[in-house]
């Protein structure tokens, strides 16, 4: 008969932090695919409803490993809930549905940590979807999109053309803003892998403590993890002991470590977090003085205790403090190259790779495609900056109707920029007599403070442009 192959405790996490990944990026795909395809009304519609339909996949995928990820500390923490004679796959996985074992309050515990995640995990595709309609459609909230898309209309109004026609602008205000999941008190915006992957790493951590503090109920004294890479915030709490009800006189309510949700409330787990900060990796074991000597024990309470070991201090070594910034500066570069491949993709759309992997190994090779795209990118952000020109006037009265690729072009060789051309063409310090070149095109120049731009005063054309 086969033998289990037991899953580790981080597998269903990672699972679930994949299926955040691929949603995102699925998402990013779609609206550079809408990017490629012209953006027109029904196009925008079509790809909400896509976009709908992957949070929703999203959604059902979590049901499938949420629960298992929450169970799974359950049933490590208690070997005898998951134990099936023979261990088979079939008994296991018989044994593993059913639970019966695990107590009612544990199932309690279990049930109430799936629905907290998976409403946190809904909230954040709500918003997703709320944000993403609002930038393609319309919007009522006096942010940027709703800015922008008023400053857009009247552009298109006064020309006589359609709101739709404005649409790419609508989607490089998404792409600075990003695939927005979550806007915390500080005004910072998370987005959906980056929130929801937090959100289920707490709720894994929520989970096991709560496994290690129901495995035994009269047990009172626990100890936090000591890790060699702590952040400043871990660091103070770690490797002391505490004491789980908050009434033993020789160590520190667990409540202190975990902060308390009423500052003035009880000490005990019911008015706690249960963790030491969001995606904190700190874990939590029991402790029993049994085994330790005398002069062991008086040190680990000393060490424990706030009065000679204050919670202000910070007891990392130099050497760990490097270490923890070696692996967040790693965390941040990873952070940054996955925002870079994002924002090129709703750039750019299909000529840059729907998966983040390939961007990133060109990137690493820095090969002549990934300077391609550097460049192409660069172009098309000039290309957008200039857009807000047309439907303005010059001061002598034209209507800017087009922004030539030379114009563009000689941005970027030239250093100046749309803010400067349009300074120049509205408030000139000297306008050119008209010219007429070999082909009988009409033009004017204007001259401005930090920039100047020559019009076609025919067709409203801006032809070319330098740095004063």
């Amino acid at each position: 008969m086969p033998t289990l192959n037991r899953a580790s405790n981080e597998r269903e996490l990672q699972k679930l932090i994949a299926v955040f990944l691929k949603a995102e990026t699925d998402i990013i795909n779609e609206i550079g695919r809408l990017r490629s395809q012209g953006m027109v009304d029904y196009h925008a519609v079509a790809a909400l409803e896509r976009v709908q339909a992957i949070l929703r996949g999203m959604e059902s995928d979590c049901w499938a490993y949420v629960p298992q990820m929450i169970e799974r500390q359950f049933y490590v923490h208690h070997p005898e809930a998951r134990k099936v004679q023979g261990e088979s796959p079939e008994k296991h996985i018989a044994g593993y549905q059913n639970a019966a074992v695990l107590t009612g309050e544990q199932t309690a515990v279990v049930d109430r940590l799936v629905q907290n995640l998976m409403g946190e995990i809904t909230d954040a595709s709500i918003t997703v979807v709320a944000a993403l309609q609002s930038a393609l459609i319309g919007r009522i909230e006096p942010d940027v999109y709703r800015r922008v898309g008023l400053e857009q209309v009247a552009y298109q109004q006064a020309r006589g053309a359609g709101t739709y026609k404005m649409l790419p602008e609508f989607v490089e205000a998404l792409k600075r803003e990003g695939v927005t999941a979550f806007v915390d008190r500080a005004g910072r915006h998370w987005s959906l892998h980056t929130y929801c992957s937090m959100v289920s790493r707490t709720t894994s951590r929520q989970a096991e403590v709560l496994a290690a503090l129901t495995a035994d109920p009269e047990h009172d004294l626990y100890r936090i993890s000591s890790h060699g890479t702590a952040c400043a915030l871990c660091a103070p709490y770690e490797g002391r002991v505490y004491s789980r009800s908050g009434t033993d006189p020789d160590f520190p309510p667990l409540a202190a470590a975990f902060g308390k949700i009423d500052p003035n409330g009880k000490d005990d787990l019911s008015n706690t977090y249960l963790n030491i900060h969001p995606s904190c990796l700190h874990s939590l074991s029991a402790w029993t003085p049994a085994g330790h000597s005398a002069e062991e024990i008086q040190r680990i309470k000393d060490f424990s205790s706030p009065a000679h070991n204050p919670f202000t201090r910070d007891p990392r070594t130099q050497k760990q403090v490097e270490a923890y910034r070696k692996k967040e500066t790693a965390r941040r570069h990873w952070l940054q190259n996955y925002r870079q491949w994002e924002q090129y993709r709703m750039t750019l759309g299909d000529k840059i790779p729907k998966t983040y992997q390939t961007f990133e190994k060109h990137k690493k090779r820095n090969d002549e495609k990934y300077k391609t795209w550097q460049r192409e990118y660069r172009w098309e952000n000039k290309r957008l900056s200039f857009q807000p020109l047309i439907g303005q006037r010059t001061a002598t009265g034209i209507e800017i109707t087009g922004i030539s690729r030379h114009v563009v072009d000689q941005a970027i060789n030239r250093g100046f920029t749309a803010e400067s051309a349009l300074d120049a063409l509205q408030n000139p310090v000297d306008v050119g007599k008209m010219k007429t070149d070999a082909q009988g095109r009409k033009s004017q120049q204007f001259i401005g403070r930090k920039a100047a731009a020559v019009i076609n005063t025919e067709t409203g054309n801006i032809t070319t442009g330098w740095k004063k």
